[in-house]
């Protein structure tokens, strides 16, 4: 039979249990909040200094994704390490080692960095063309083909503000080849950033900042006059 002093720490030990599993559950299923900023705050980042407005395209389901939870990191255009990428290529990996090459270091970072493009005119048609190639993508895919009351994705772009820390020029060429003339690739109104640090400027200010708005404006008032 347990003494009461045992049956006093099971009990415990039960509820310290109970507690971990509560606290972990409700950290697992705690809303986040969103990642983006409203105009406001994002002219008065701009006019400090500390970042750069941008412009970011893809398809319109995921815009709407990233103005809730925030920029991802890029898929595509990102560095892979050669020793990695020729594993199964012998001759190749062979070669890498013998020359130390490193390949396009200066590409996005897997699941770290992504691309946007500057907030001029011709930045903003590069933007429109990852846009489309976003809504193709996505009207492309089998559920949506069958699908005929679905909507089809017409692609969308956003304003975005960068932390000019991580912003670095992207390595695509400005110029290709196509039928033996130069075509601008758009490459030079691309940019890199870490993805955190590409924030989504979604218009419509909560009540926090409608409240600090007004006292801001009061006060420049009882300045004026």
């Amino acid at each position: 039979m347990k003494t009461y002093k045992q049956f006093i720490v099971e009990v415990e030990l039960s509820r310290e249990l109970d507690e971990n599993i509560i606290g972990g559950l409700s950290k697992l299923f705690k809303k986040k909040p969103p990642r983006n900023i409203d105009p406001y705050f994002a002219n008065k980042a701009v006019e400090r200094g500390s970042m750069e407005r941008g412009v970011y395209g893809q398809s319109e389901k995921n815009i709407r994704q990233i103005k809730k939870t925030g920029m991802t990191p890029a898929v595509s255009g990102v560095y892979q390490d050669p020793k990695v990428q020729y594993k199964n290529d012998p001759a190749t990996l062979d070669w890498i080692n013998k020359t130390g090459y490193k390949g396009e270091t200066d590409m996005a970072r897997a699941g770290k960095d992504a691309y946007y493009a500057t907030p001029d005119k011709e930045g903003r048609k590069t933007a429109g063309v990852y846009a489309r190639r976003g809504a193709n993508y996505e009207n492309q895919k089998i559920q949506n083909v069958l699908n005929p009351f679905k909507r089809k994705d017409k692609g969308a772009t956003m304003d975005v503000v960068v932390n000019k820390r991580s912003v670095r020029q992207s390595w695509k060429p400005s110029t290709t080849k196509r039928r033996g003339r130069d075509i601008r690739t758009g490459a030079e109104q691309e940019r890199i950033a870490a993805a955190k640090d590409i924030i989504p400027v979604v218009p419509g200010p909560s009540a926090k900042v409608a409240k600090y708005r007004l006292t801001q404006q009061l006060r420049k008032d009882r300045t004026d006059n």
